[in-house]
């Protein structure tokens, strides 16, 4: 015989939006700057993508996403490489835009890297060591 459990709903993404304004207002928040709403807006997004995919996916792919702003009506976010954005692009990007269609209908998102936002630090990178740095003994002239 199998046993039933009994599943109690979670709030839904509409009904957490609206509690999340009410408290903004309360907040008195100006939503209408557009770096203050991309800001707000991810991180509730960013919460409900913990939620849906879980912990270790989010933290993954999407602990680093930095929102930038709201610009002609697409929520420009930071990733911190190519790859990534790429990444999200192909495997999460229509997840991230049905979630923010819950908020606000007219957006939808664009992954930016970092070295497109910034193309001087194409040049920087290389010169960076990829891996943490170990201690190297060198010998000196005494030796």
């Amino acid at each position: 015989m199998k046993k039933s459990r009994v599943v109690t709903p979670k709030n839904n993404l509409k009904s957490r939006w609206t509690q999340k304004q009410a408290r903004l207002k309360e907040k008195n928040l100006n939503l209408a700057h557009p770096v203050v709403k991309a800001s707000y807006l991810w991180s509730i997004l960013s919460e409900q993508l913990c939620d849906v995919l879980g912990p270790e996916v989010h933290h993954q792919w999407f602990k680093q996403v930095k929102p930038l702003v709201i610009s002609d009506n697409v929520l420009i976010l930071e990733v911190p490489n190519h790859f990534s954005a790429q990444w999200i692009h192909t495997h999460y990007h229509e997840l991230v835009d049905v979630l923010l269609s819950v908020m606000d209908k007219k957006l939808s998102t664009f992954f930016l890297s970092q070295y497109e936002r910034h193309p001087a630090a194409k040049m920087v990178a290389p010169l960076l060591p990829e891996c943490p740095t170990t201690e190297v003994n060198c010998p000196t002239e005494e030796d």
